[in-house]
């Protein structure tokens, strides 16, 4: 009987305590918010611990998965299994994302003209008007927030941010890695540069009296704007590490896979879900 050998077969890594370090990290950093906003305990100290966990334990998987890729352990399926998995991670965030955006869509569409035709027989709160923006019966004074001041330009940053990332991609193909390292550093730079506009808008938005007691109008938009900057913050940190490694020599056109799935990570996670945010809650 012959028997096939498949010298190509798929990596196992070996067992890793950095899973259960980040884990524990989550949970003792959860415990000590829990405690904090429930003013059992300062849970300063357990947040502090549980973030230094959660550091520790992703720079060290990140560490150990770059080591298996250098060293050639990742083969083409290794390479189709990483996309996949990758893709499947966008389109949860997209949906996570996405409920947001609906839950803001039913305030705007079904929540307020309902509202509104309940008021034409009695009155709901003094000064209501059915339409948008509104921040409800309790909300305090404020004036929404418009959207070609700071909005506007967070919106072509997070633009440009993504043609760069697209054009670092271009020059690795091409074998020009001077274009890649570049485009990676502008896009970390426009990154940057947008959650400094986020927090200047932030301050802005106080001045107008938007705040958390402003109602709907408050809790949506730090709502959407902290996941997004939260997202934003994320990936961020994944084109840090992307250029630490293309100083270093690693990527070329057959293997690239980390950068692709950081570039459709930005693109569909941090770009497209902040363009819809600027149309839907400050432009339209």
């Amino acid at each position: 009987m012959n028997e096939t050998r498949c010298d190509n077969h798929y990596h196992v890594p070996l067992p890793s305590h950095y899973p259960v370090t980040i884990n524990l990290g989550l949970f003792i950093s959860l415990l000590g918010f829990a405690l904090r906003i429930n003013t059992i305990a300062s849970g300063i100290v357990l947040m502090l611990a549980g973030i230094a966990m959660i550091l520790y334990g992703t720079s060290g998987w990140i560490g150990k998965i770059i080591c298996e890729d250098e060293s050639g352990n990742y083969h083409p399926w290794e390479d189709r299994s990483f996309r996949i998995g990758m893709a499947y991670f966008i389109l949860s965030e997209l949906a996570f994302f996405g409920a947001f955006l609906l839950a803001l869509m039913y305030v705007r569409v079904f929540a307020l003209s309902e509202l509104a035709s309940m008021d034409a027989h009695f009155t709901l709160w003094p000064d209501f008007k059915g339409i948008w923006p509104s921040g409800g019966p309790k909300s305090q004074a404020f004036t929404p927030l418009g959207a070609w001041g700071l909005p506007a330009v967070n919106s072509i940053l997070i633009l440009a941010s993504a043609i760069s990332l697209i054009w670092a991609r271009k020059g690795l193909l091409a074998a020009n890695r001077g274009q890649m390292v570049a485009g990676l550093a502008i896009a970390i730079v426009l990154g940057v540069a947008f959650l400094f506009q986020q927090a200047m808008e932030y301050r802005h938005a106080a001045e107008l009296g938007v705040t958390l007691a402003s109602g709907i109008y408050g809790t949506n938009l730090y709502m959407l704007t902290g996941v997004h900057g939260v997202h934003m913050l994320a990936g961020i940190i994944m084109l840090a590490v992307l250029l630490l490694r293309a100083f270093h020599g690693h990527f070329n056109a057959e293997n690239r896979v980390g950068l692709d799935m950081v570039t459709w990570y930005w693109n569909f996670a941090v770009v497209i879900p902040g363009l819809l945010v600027f149309i839907y809650f400050y432009w339209l």
